[in-house]
């Protein structure tokens, strides 16, 4: 009966090998968004150390006080060969709806321009060439009548030139 057993189970995997190596394939994909940035190493270097560029910068909420408080802390290096100054390419704002909060960019304590025409130098030609870190800060301006319930957001963008 042991024989008989053995040779069933034997024609069974007989029968069974070719469905087996039939059997499709089946495949499965996955998309990776790869990125770099490299500079020009003899060109304007902007970065920011632990990497908060592009990511949500929350202003604190003094709830004491019932106010925006302002956002410090953050670090932005700058390098290069000549002078770097900096400006806006429009006024610093977050919105809720129809509530507006202006926003004060501040770099190293100085209030950066709205405009190209009134650029900041943050770097003159030996400290631009050397590496220099500026302290990094949002304070918010409260609005006539104070501030309104909501969430804010809001985007601007710094821009740092060289003449290279």
């Amino acid at each position: 009966m042991s024989f008989l057993k053995h040779a069933m189970a034997a024609a069974a995997v007989l029968l069974i090998t070719p469905a087996v190596s039939f059997a499709a394939t089946e495949t499965k994909s996955i998309t990776v968004n790869v990125s770099a940035d490299v500079p020009n190493v003899a060109g304007l270097q902007v970065s920011t150390p632990d990497g908060w560029e592009g990511l949500p910068q929350n202003l604190p909420w003094d709830t004491a006080r019932q106010v925006l408080g302002e956002l410090t802390g953050r670090v932005i290096n700058v390098k290069s060969p000549a002078a770097i100054t900096a400006y806006l390419s429009a006024p610093a704002q977050m919105a809720s709806a129809a509530d507006v909060v202006d926003l004060a960019v501040k770099l190293d304590n100085v209030v950066v321009p709205a405009t190209a025409a009134a650029k900041i130098t943050v770097a003159n030609a030996a400290q631009a060439a050397s590496g220099k870190s500026l302290a990094f800060a949002i304070a918010p301006t409260e609005p006539g009548g104070g501030y309104k319930q909501g969430t804010y957001g809001g985007q601007f963008h710094m821009i740092f030139e060289s003449d290279i």
